[in-house]
């Protein structure tokens, strides 16, 4: 059975999908709009806020879950490509999840940007940013409590990771020259220093990550509603 949760249960595993719900729930877990639901032995973690939803499958029952997905309706889906082939959630592009260990030390000087600006050098092509008011209100709650991290050089690059515990997630990423991108990386690297560190990429760019220490750990995909 499927169930709504106050608190999340510890797990074990570790994925993209997971340390988003964590991320969520970190910054999130008293706001009412954001939910969060369990299924029994915490065979899958779900979350959803603003019609977005994340599931983490650790061995669910697929048919309860198929089901749940189709009451609720989300906007969106994210997870791993199996359980969203599963169920009849097939997203139309390949997401790559990879890792390393954020072992970069040191500093790189960075511009302090405001919100508006780190969003307008972020939304480029390729990036799915939501509308200015809500990125501006999620990413400063995430970066006042400390869960949000930024590194950005004005006109040249930007990132954003949001983290939880001993891992950390890039929630984007844009260059606008070439080498700035490395540079970005190695910037947020050396911020989340000592953590496990994840992205979520589209196959075009997965050259890049591999080519900066990262390692694919599997397939996952957003499955988008009316696309």
């Amino acid at each position: 059975m499927i169930r709504l949760i106050n608190e999340l249960p510890q797990i074990s595993t570790v994925s993209a999908e997971i340390i988003k719900i964590n991320c969520l729930y970190d910054s999130f877990k008293n706001d009412p709009s954001v939910m969060f639901w369990v299924q029994d032995s915490d065979k899958c973690i779900i979350a959803m806020a603003d019609g977005n939803m994340i599931i983490h499958n650790n061995n669910a029952d697929l048919l309860e879950l198929s089901e749940f997905v189709e009451v609720l309706s989300p906007a969106c889906v994210f997870s791993d490509i199996d359980t969203l082939k599963a169920i009849n959630r097939t997203p139309d592009e390949n997401i790559n999840v990879v890792c390393r260990k954020a072992d970069v030390k040191g500093f790189t000087p960075c511009d302090d940007l405001k919100s508006d600006e780190l969003y307008a050098l972020l939304d480029v092509d390729g990036l799915s940013l939501p509308d200015y008011p809500h990125f501006a209100v999620d990413y400063c709650k995430r970066k006042n409590l400390g869960f949000a991290k930024a590194f950005a050089i004005k006109e040249k690059c930007a990132v954003i990771t949001f983290n939880s515990g001993n891992n950390a997630i890039i929630n984007g990423l844009a260059s606008h020259e070439k080498g700035y991108g490395s540079i970005a990386l190695k910037g947020i690297l050396q911020q989340n220093y000592g953590k496990d560190f994840y992205a979520c990429c589209r196959d075009s760019v997965l050259p890049f990550y591999l080519k900066n220490g990262f390692k694919k750990l599997y397939n996952a995909g957003y499955w988008v509603k009316n696309k």
